[in-house]
Parts: C-alpha cells; sequence; structure tokens
C-alpha cells in the first residue's frame, strides 16, 4: 500500500487546536482503546512481552504529550496573545457555562450596554449610581494589538439575594480546604467586545468601578470569580468609602419623571397657585378703586349750659364744616378741669385742630401771654341754624346711603368674579392633578417592564439609601465580589422532601436555596445528596425550588412551622406564570 502525503492542507486554526488540547481525554481514549484490543485478543494479552511493551508505549506517548504540552505551553507563555486571552473567563467558555447556570431562563437579566471610544476612554454612569472609568487606549484584541473605534462594555450588577438566585453565580468559597458560603455587598459582571469579538484591557491599563453598596461595613473583602479554578480568588480587603445617610439614591423619581410630569408639576405647584393669588391681589386693587362715599356730619344742637367759641374762617381749614352757618364751637364734657372764666379773656392766639374723633369733634388750643389752655370741643348749632342744617344733612345723608349701596353692590360683583376665576383655576388644579397620577401611572408601568427586562437584578435593590460605594481597580473582565465569607451553617440537618400546596403530592425539584435571611447568605444543595442541609434553629429561613423552569417557594411562615414540628415535610408554592420575573420572585422570597 502506497503512502499518501497531503501537501497543500490549510493550517490548523485556534479553535480546531483549542478543541484537541484535552490531553487527559486523549490518555483516556488511547487506555480505552489499548483494553479493548486486549480484552479481544486473548492471546495478545498473554504474550508478556508485548504486554510490557503496550504498557511501555502508553508511558512513553503520555511522556512524549505531557512534553510537547509543556513547551507549547511555555511558548505560549513567551507570547501577547495567548497571555491576553487568559483573561477572557466569560466569553465563549464552555467551563464557565456549566459553573454559572442560572436556575430559570425567566429569571434573566440583560446587561446594561454602553459605546466607548477606545482612543478617548469615557466614565460611564449606570443607573445605581455606579460609575465606570476607563482610561483612553485601554483595549486590545486577542492579538495584543490597540482597538480602535468603538468598544461595546456590558455590565450588570447583583445587589442581594434574589439577583444572586437568579445569576446561577455559585457563592461558595474554598480557601485552604474549608468552605465558606459569601455574603455579598455588591457584586458586578463587566465584559467587552467590538464586532461580536472580546476584547481585553490592555496589561499596563486597568479600570476603575466604584459600586454602590447598601452595606457599608467594613468586614468585606473583594474577589474574582475564576470559572477554571471555579473558585473565588481573593483580591484584597474591601475598604468602604461611606456616605451621609442624609444622601438617597432618587433614581427611582427621576425613572418615574418626564418633560411633561416636570411641566405639570410646575403648573400645579407654581403657575396655578401664582394665578390664584393674582385674583385676590386684582380683586383687592379693583375694590380700593371703587368711589367710597362720605357719611355727612350730623348736626348737633348748642347746649345752653355749656360754653362755646365762634370762630371765623374755620370754613377754610375744615371743609365739612362749611354745610353748616353760624357754627359755633362748644366745650366738650371731657374737659374735666375747664376753668369759668374762659369765655371772659380776650385770647391773643387761638388754633384748631382735628380732635381724638375724626370729623366729630376738634381740639382747641388757646393762648394768652403765659397762660395756655387745650380743650376738646364739638361743632354745635341753634335755633333755625340747626333745623336749616338738619334738612342739609338728611338730603346729604340720602345721597350717601344711595352712593354707599352701590359701592356695596360693586364690591359684590367684584367678590362674584374672584370666586369664580377662583373656581376655575381650583378646576383647572384639580384636572392637572388627575392628568399627572394618569401620566405616573404610565411611566409606572413601564418603569415596571425596564424593572423586569432591563434593570431588575440592578436597579430594583437600590431603592434604599445609598451608604458607600466600593472601589475596584480592575485588569480583567469577569465577576467581581465584595463579600465576607460565613462557616458553613451549623446545627440541625435535615433531608427534606418538598410537597406541592395545591395536590400535597410528593415534589422532586432541581434546584433547592436555602436563604438564610439572618445573615443575608444562600445555600444551594445537591440533588445527588438528596438536598439534606444544615440550619441555625435561631435563624430565619425561607426555601427556593426550580424545577423545569418553573419556580417553588417555601416562605418563612411555612418553613418555620415545619421546623418548629420536627418535621421534614416542606410546603412549596408555584410562583404563578404571569408573575414569572424576578421582581415578583424577589417579593415571594420577601426580599
Amino acid at each position: 500500500m502506497s503512502s499518501k502525503f497531503n501537501i497543500n492542507r490549510p493550517p490548523i486554526s485556534d479553535e480546531e487546536i483549542n478543541k484537541h488540547k484535552n490531553f487527559n481525554q486523549l490518555l483516556e481514549k488511547f487506555k480505552q482503546q489499548s483494553l479493548k484490543k486486549a480484552q479481544g485478543d486473548e492471546s495478545w494479552w498473554k504474550n508478556k512481552s508485548i504486554r510490557y511493551s503496550t504498557i511501555i508505549a502508553g508511558i512513553t506517548v503520555v511522556c512524549v504529550v505531557s512534553y510537547l504540552s509543556l513547551t507549547n505551553s511555555k511558548k505560549q507563555n513567551n507570547t501577547k496573545h495567548e497571555t491576553l486571552i487568559t483573561q477572557n473567563t466569560n466569553n465563549n467558555s464552555l467551563s464557565t457555562h456549566k459553573f454559572i447556570q442560572p436556575p430559570s431562563e425567566k429569571l434573566k437579566s440583560n446587561y446594561t450596554a454602553y459605546k466607548v471610544n477606545n482612543a478617548k476612554g469615557a466614565e460611564l454612569k449606570h443607573s445605581t449610581q455606579s460609575k465606570i472609568n476607563i482610561p483612553k487606549n485601554s483595549f486590545v484584541d486577542k492579538n495584543g494589538k490597540d482597538i480602535i473605534g468603538e468598544v461595546i462594555i456590558e455590565y450588570k450588577e447583583f445587589h442581594d439575594m434574589g439577583d444572586i438566585i437568579a445569576s446561577g453565580i455559585p457563592m461558595a468559597y474554598d480557601s485552604a480546604g474549608k468552605k465558606y458560603k459569601l455574603q455579598s455587598a455588591g457584586m458586578f459582571d463587566i465584559r467587552g467586545s467590538q464586532n461580536g469579538e472580546a476584547v481585553y484591557i490592555k496589561p499596563d491599563k486597568s479600570l476603575d468601578v466604584e459600586l454602590v453598596s447598601t452595606n457599608n461595613e467594613q468586614k468585606f473583602n473583594q474577589y474574582y470569580l475564576d470559572t477554571v479554578q471555579k473558585n473565588w480568588q481573593y483580591l484584597k480587603h474591601d475598604q468602604p468609602n461611606l456616605i451621609k445617610s442624609s444622601a438617597t439614591n432618587t433614581k427611582n423619581q427621576r425613572l418615574l419623571t418626564n418633560s411633561k410630569t416636570e411641566k405639570l408639576i410646575n403648573e400645579i405647584e407654581k403657575v396655578i397657585p401664582r394665578k390664584m393669588d393674582s385674583v385676590g391681589v386684582l380683586y383687592k386693587h379693583k375694590s380700593e378703586k371703587l368711589t367710597k362715599p362720605k357719611e355727612p356730619s350730623k348736626p348737633v344742637k348748642s347746649n345752653a349750659d355749656r360754653p362755646n367759641f365762634k370762630l371765623e374762617g374755620s370754613n377754610e381749614e375744615f371743609p365739612e364744616l362749611a354745610a353748616f352757618n353760624n357754627v359755633v364751637f362748644e366745650v366738650g364734657p371731657e374737659n374735666k378741669n375747664c376753668s369759668t372764666d374762659i369765655q371772659e379773656i380776650t385770647w391773643s392766639d387761638i388754633k384748631i385742630t382735628q380732635g381724638p374723633v375724626s370729623g366729630k369733634n376738634y381740639m382747641l388750643n388757646l393762648t394768652y401771654l403765659n397762660r395756655k389752655e387745650k380743650l376738646i370741643v364739638y361743632p354745635v348749632l341753634s335755633g333755625n341754624d340747626f333745623e336749616k342744617a338738619t334738612v342739609i344733612y338728611t338730603s346729604k345723608l340720602e345721597e350717601y346711603d344711595r352712593l354707599l349701596a352701590k359701592r356695596n353692590a360693586d364690591e359684590k360683583k367684584l367678590i362674584v368674579e374672584m370666586e369664580a376665576k377662583q373656581a376655575a383655576y381650583m378646576a383647572e388644579l384639580n384636572r392637572k392633578k388627575d392628568e399627572l397620577e394618569n401620566e405616573k401611572a404610565k411611566l409606572a408601568a413601564k418603569y415596571n417592564v425596564v424593572q423586569q427586562n432591563e434593570l431588575a437584578s440592578n436597579f430594583n435593590t437600590m431603592s434604599t439609601s445609598v451608604k458607600a460605594t466600593r472601589l475596584f481597580n480592575i485588569s480583567k473582565f469577569g465577576i467581581f465580589n465584595s463579600d465576607c465569607p460565613h462557616a458553613m451553617a451549623q446545627g440541625n440537618t435535615v433531608s427534606p422532601i418538598f410537597l406541592l400546596s395545591q395536590s400535597g403530592k410528593p415534589f422532586r425539584p432541581e434546584l433547592v436555596y436555602l436563604i438564610d435571611h439572618s445573615s443575608q447568605t444562600v445555600y444551594s444543595f445537591a440533588q445527588t445528596e438528596g438536598f439534606r442541609f444544615t440550619y441555625d434553629p435561631l435563624k430565619v429561613y425561607s426555601l427556593c425550588v426550580f424545577a423545569k423552569n418553573k419556580m417553588f417557594v417555601c416562605n418563612k411562615e411555612k418553613y418555620q412551622e415545619t421546623i418548629d414540628k420536627a418535621l421534614n415535610k416542606f410546603v412549596i408554592t408555584p410562583l404563578p406564570d404571569q408573575n414569572d420575573n424576578l421582581i415578583d420572585f424577589k417579593t415571594a422570597l420577601e426580599l
């Protein structure tokens, strides 16, 4: 048989090389072929020389393969290309797919994508108030060449136990052979690409991720998830940047407002109240312009027992007295110490001014040498003068009443006009309030969709006060966490049996999570061990169960009832299909 040589065979691609890099699999295949051959040929196996030669040959193959592997690895480590590839632990990795397995597609949350010009860099502000600072020229391709143009940075955060369960990210931590569970103060996943191809952070560059956190404790460390070693790598102690308690996250309010709601709020709080105030000001202005009739002075008949004075020219100073002829001023009874000789003195100076009661009485100032008198006097008439004055007064009083009635009618008309305008503005205010509530309801409905699809794992848990930020300095893409290790639960052990709440029939789940509400920790349990778990009787727990992409919950109350009775049968309730989303899932878990 003649040999065939394929001289023009195309070069082997990186993908093909990587596909066959599993030398353990090659060795196992070789062993199985050898054993099969041996079992099929008994005479061959009985021949010791052949048997030993085969074993030696197998060992030789292993040694050669190992040597080639080491040599090839050493060469690869000397190239920039392979060094950069080791950064990528999240993109297109089979081990990652198996290691990080979300329990349900319905709970899956999307990444938020940002475009970044590599030559310019950027500071990205995430919806939760987290920030990502990217220096310019931070990214290279798989060959170590600088990226030209825009890079897509995909980012999402995890802030509570619901986020962690939905992500499928394992929270077990093995340190020096001792197993721990991690309590998270905030976790994020970040990756980069251009035209669908992964990009990498340049070796001499790093990104700063300022992750917001609702936990300001200083007991946490920073970790990176190594999806090849399937364990969390300790990076450093996490020192939070504390934020004053008064600083709250206002993103929720911002998402529930738009230009229309802002305009409506401005009209409700400023524009319409100003209009209502202006109506009152206008009424006051018009009211003041109405004619104010002056009530005529009623003539007073003189009292013969009281002293009086006649003053020339008084009508010029006080026009109200011009209506009466022959007015005299009578000393009023208020003057208790009035001298009896006051009428017998020829006073050198007499002045009259307005008295305590305007239009009713006057102040008479008398001067003679060093003597001065000050008297309260009243204008009075006597005889025919009084009668004539009374007739004039009656006529003027009728005119006064007519003018007063007209003024009152005009003022009442102004009041009715003002009240009508105020009522119209109040109706407009109520309409605007209703319009604002309807618009907010639309935004809230839209926001709920955004929460469920895009921000479910990022924002809904951040509605409480942001207490700290945690700075990560990252030199590769992947999953980073601020965590505090907790020893595995100690106490009672139970092998659970799950019963459906509707039928009471036994139910076998695919995944089981024990949620420790006391220490904010999530435990997952293996099906191979019957989901057996250990719990602390002094802590508060609930259970979350998955099977066939469907979610079931045993809430705190039902869990505690079972534990209090020392039973192992936990009643689980399915989450309704219409509520199969991350928000309702967290609500059902009482997070």
